[in-house]
Formats: structure tokens, sequence, C-alpha cells
């Protein structure tokens, strides 16, 4: 019998993540539940479904050592499927054949509608919204979707996030890899090669981010040298490149939440966002998205250090 592969990945700020989304999806399911809506959840990076943990378990109180445990947790897909209101279709999406293997088994530990692609994320998600029945059918109207992008790196494209927009029937949850984008960026401008240049042009789906980021400051010349070359500074901060990602985000949704950002270490690796460019739904979309904001951005920061 062929086991399982394993999926380790994250910390106890993966739990506030799953947590909200979780909360949402519960909440987006109550809120459509007498519509003649076909609700979808799709998660564009869903791993094996689960992941494999290190937690710390015993102490004085309970009359146990402590010691470090690896244990089972269900993921966002898992997660997705036990949600109190199914949704009528499940999609997703992973690169690795094992863990497409794995996905795939949830089929007969669940009696949902799964649908499973193997692919790389952004090509996945552009088949799925241009093909029916989201497009070019007769009951494209009644579908309705959260998708959840839980990039590996910086694997989303702003050409997606677009794509997303324009179905003007999506609700996106994004964990924007704000620690990825800042390492891409040097403290000199000629400090980023060609593929840095690439994957960033890519996520902010623009090229202006360098002028906002880097001003070009002169170098004195000495007596040995008659030339002066201009060289470009970084000037911006990490809260500037971030709220220049915001900046692109509005431009393309109508509603784009506050982030939840998740800390390690006391350091801002990631922001959780909702975007939804639903002009119908945007009032109650905001009441569910702020209630989940409100309740998880507090609990992210103290276990910030964990």
């Amino acid at each position: 019998m062929q086991t399982k592969p394993k999926h380790t990945f994250g910390g106890s700020w993966t739990e506030i993540k799953l947590d909200a989304i979780s909360d949402y999806l519960n909440f987006y399911q109550n809120a459509l539940k007498n519509h003649k809506f076909e609700t979808w959840y799709v998660d564009a990076f869903a791993g094996t479904g689960e992941r494999h943990a290190k937690i710390l378990k015993g102490d004085i109180f309970q009359a146990a050592p402590l010691e470090e445990v690896e244990e089972v947790l269900a993921g966002s897909a898992k997660r997705a499927l036990e949600i109190n209101l199914p949704f009528a279709h499940y999609w997703f999406s992973e690169q690795r054949p094992s863990r497409v293997k794995a996905l795939e088994a949830l089929r007969e530990e669940y009696d949902s509608d799964i649908v499973i692609c193997q692919g790389d994320a952004n090509e996945q998600l552009n088949k799925l919204f241009s093909s029916p029945p989201w497009a070019s059918h007769r009951n494209s109207w009644k579908q309705r979707a959260v998708v959840f992008l839980d990039p590996y790196g910086m694997s989303v494209g702003f050409d997606t996030l677009k794509m997303l927009a324009e179905t003007k029937r999506a609700d996106v949850w994004y964990l924007f890899p704000r620690k990825a984008v800042i390492q891409q960026l040097a403290n000199k401008s000629s400090g980023i090669d060609a593929d840095k240049r690439a994957s960033l042009t890519r996520i902010f789906g623009c090229e202006d981010w360098e002028e906002r980021f880097y001003l070009t400051q002169p170098i004195q010349g000495n007596l040995f040298t008659d030339s002066i070359t201009p060289e470009s500074l970084r000037m911006a901060n990490g809260d500037q490149i971030a709220s220049f990602a915001r900046e692109r985000f509005r431009e393309i949704f109508d509603f784009v939440s506050d982030p939840i950002p998740l800390l390690i270490k006391g350091h801002e690796f990631f922001e959780l966002y909702c975007f939804s460019n639903n002009p119908a739904a945007i009032r109650l979309i905001k009441r569910g998205v702020g209630h989940v904001v409100k309740k998880y951005t507090p609990a992210s920061r103290r276990k910030s250090f964990l």
C-alpha cells in the first residue's frame, strides 16, 4: 500500500491563515444558501490536502514532559471539504504528481464533486474560468467561487489576478508573499538580475515599480576618474512596497480588504487579502471579511514568535 507523501510546512501562522479562510467559507455558504447559485471552492495550490507539523506537547501543568511530536493536520482542501454547508464543486490544482495522487484519494473520503488538475496554477485557473460552465454556457450566471491563492513563493502572476477580477463572480483570498518580494529587491537596482526583474514585473503587473522603489543618485568623481556614473538606490521600505502592491490590487478589484499580517518571529512574511469585483455583493462581502480580519489580526501578532 502506497503511503501518502508528507507535506511539511508552516507554523502557528499557518493555522491562523487556515482558520481565517474556513471562517469566511462558512460565512459565504450561509450567505448564499437561499440563492440559486452554484458555488465553487477553488484551491490553486492545494498540496496534499493536509500538512505534517511538529507540535510541542506536555508541560508541568499536564504532568507530562515537554516533547515535540509530529501531527497530521487538515490543510486548506480538507478544511473546505469539511465545512457545514458544502460547496457544489471543489476544484484543486497541484503541480507535483505525488500530491495530485493524494488529492485524488479525497474522492473516496468525501461525497463531493471534486475536480483535480495537474499543472501550473496560473494556466489551470485560466482554463477553468474560460471554459463551461464559467464561460460560453447558459448557466454561466449561476457560477460563484471562492478562490484561495496560497502560492509557492512568487508564483501568482498579476495577469491571473486580473483574469479573476474580470469574472466579477469570484471572491479571491490571496496570500501575498511580502517577504519574498522584498528579498528580490537589492539595495542597488544594479543588483537585480534579469530573472528577478522579470519576476517582480510579473507579480506587480507593471514595470514602474523600479521608479517607485529606487532613486537615482550621482556617484561623486575623484582625482583619478573623470566619469560620474549614476546609481539607483532603494529608498522604499517594506511598508511602502506593500502599499504599492495594494495600489495595484485596487486598480483591478473594487474591494481590497485590509490585510491580515502573518508574522514569523516578529517579522511580517505574508499578508492575507480578500479581493472582490462583484458590485452587487460588495456590501455583504465587506461585512464578512471585516469580521475575519478583525478576529485574526490580533491572533497573528500574539503568535508571531512561535
